[in-house]
């Protein structure tokens, strides 16, 4: 098994090797060629250890942008980002996968992610509707895409993409919002300082990308007579 096979996320519905455009520039071209094996190679650091420093990165990164410190949070939730890639990593090459690293993973993200819209109302006043439509929009399609069309298209025999979607992934990789798009939109929001615009526009992806996506459900389950 060779190393890219090794760190294949097992949620991805596609059996062939696919990555978001945004998660492979930093996960195979940066983390996976210059840190990940000097890291997993030549020190015992545990991938708990990795997802708690994330925490505490991200929790720096926040209070940095409450203090309106907007550059240095968004430097330390770029880091942040990046332990956040490597603890999963380095969990999948070591084997050290379990329920309580994945929780705790999750514990993390879903604190920084809406913990990031939530500091920047508090501190730059950002419009409540802008805060309230990311988190309902970011929220709400992590649901959908989950818990119904994720789990409904693993039901069927053949899975077909269509558009645009298609024309990326017959070419190794998925068109959409993932952690790292998210991140750096994010990253983005805090160093320009214009909230507004970016949680708008982060709303708005991933409402059209699950939109897309109920669509796509929707011809599967036809060409599958479901």
């Amino acid at each position: 098994m060779d190393l890219d096979e090794k760190l294949k996320k097992n949620e991805r519905l596609e059996n062939k090797r696919s990555y978001y455009i945004s998660e492979y520039i930093i996960r195979v071209l940066i983390i996976q060629k210059f840190i990940l094996l000097p890291l997993a190679e030549k020190t015992n650091i545990k991938p708990n250890q990795v997802t708690i420093t994330a925490g505490i990165f991200a929790f720096l990164s926040l209070v940095a942008l409450y203090n309106h410190y907007a550059i240095l949070a968004g430097i330390l939730y770029l880091i942040y980002h990046f332990l956040d890639n490597i603890d999963g990593m380095l969990a999948r090459y070591k084997n050290l996968s379990s329920k309580l690293g994945h929780l705790l993973d999750n514990i993390v993200d879903i604190l920084s992610f809406n913990g990031a819209f939530i500091v920047a109302y508090l501190a730059y006043q950002v419009s409540i509707f802008s805060i309230f439509f990311v988190i309902f929009a970011m929220n709400l399609h992590a649901v959908i895409c989950s818990q119904i069309i994720v789990k409904k298209l693993r039901t069927l025999k053949t899975v077909k993409r269509y558009g645009v979607k298609k024309f990326f992934l017959d070419r190794g990789f998925i068109l959409g919002i993932d952690p790292t798009l998210l991140s750096i939109l994010i990253i983005l929001s805090f160093i320009t300082e214009c909230f507004t615009f970016f949680f708008y526009l982060i709303g708005l992806i991933y409402l059209f990308d699950l939109l897309y996506r109920s669509i796509e459900l929707y011809r599967n389950l036809k060409e599958n007579d479901v």
